[in-house]
């Protein structure tokens, strides 16, 4: 079996790259693929705790926040 069996396609839902190497990284969000150009690390107020957490979340999802 060779390398190329274990991975699999994958496509950003921002820009639609796509690729069979290595893994999309997913929205903390929104769930969804995203390539690591349009990933982005940002503090998250967890409504739980109390506390900002630092969670990996796609441009759009970003966005979303700020408006």
């Amino acid at each position: 079996m060779n390398d190329d069996a274990n991975h699999s396609p994958w496509m950003c839902h921002i820009c639609d790259y796509c690729s069979n190497v290595g893994e999309g990284l997913v929205c903390s969000e929104c769930y969804k693929i995203t390539c690591p150009q349009h990933m982005t690390v940002a503090s998250v107020l967890n409504p739980e705790s109390g506390l900002f957490e630092l969670k990996k979340i796609c441009v759009e999802c970003q966005l979303k926040k700020r408006l």
